[in-house]
């Protein structure tokens, strides 16, 4: 079994998203995904798709770091995965695929649905992803280490999105958040808004969706 340290610099350097346009072209600045940059500069006219891949629910739980930011962990919630195409009619072979994640809460049992936020990470990378969640469920069932560091965080980050594994005084737990990535970073996960936490007894099933996810990318790019 890998070791923890091991498995971080596994995952920050999986992470890494590639900077080029749909056409090769280097992306000094824009929004952080290929997808994005294809859509608003490379595809006009524009056909976008979406496959919807799954859908899983998580349950409640109570975090390790307590307090009033505990209070959007107790709350169940929702993770939608989707496969995005954009493509332009009249040249299909000039197209660009990437996978979204919808985050939603809801307020109590049979309460209302509250979107927390999308986030987006290009198709090339979803592989990758889905291999660092099903290693960071491997990670969170592993006796804590030597380590005295208070915290640990291991994480997989790309485009507006990312998921990671938390464990603090020997209690882990997983999240998935999304938005403005340098600025989510500069803060503590129980400090961002559009975070989702689950169990980690749930990464196996979110690995299982993302290597679906990942799987539905390569049927769809062969199409």
């Amino acid at each position: 079994m890998r070791s923890l340290a091991a498995l971080v610099s596994f995952a920050l350097v999986a992470a890494a998203p590639g900077l080029a346009r749909a056409n090769g072209d280097p992306a000094a600045s824009g929004p952080p995904t290929v997808f994005e940059r294809f859509v608003l500069s490379a595809c006009s006219p524009c056909v976008r798709e979406s496959f919807p891949v799954a859908s899983l629910a998580t349950a409640p739980l109570a975090p390790p770091w307590g307090g009033r930011a505990a209070a959007g962990a107790a709350r169940p919630g929702e993770i939608a995965i989707e496969v995005l195409r954009a493509l332009q009619p009249a040249r299909p072979e000039w197209r660009s695929l990437a996978l979204r994640v919808t985050l939603s809460v809801r307020s109590g049992a049979g309460g209302e649905t509250y979107r927390l936020g999308s986030g987006l990470l290009d198709g090339t990378d979803v592989r990758a992803l889905a291999t660092a969640v099903a290693d960071m469920a491997r990670v969170a069932t592993e006796a804590p280490g030597s380590t005295s560091a208070e915290s640990v965080d291991l994480d997989f980050h790309g485009g507006s999105l990312r998921i990671g594994l938390l464990r603090i005084r020997g209690e882990a737990i997983a999240y998935v958040q999304t938005g403005d990535l340098p600025t989510l970073m500069q803060r503590a996960v129980w400090e961002v808004p559009t975070t989702l936490y689950l169990p980690v007894k749930e990464l196996p099933a979110l690995a299982a969706a993302l290597s679906q996810a990942a799987a539905t990318i390569e049927q769809v790019r062969g199409n």
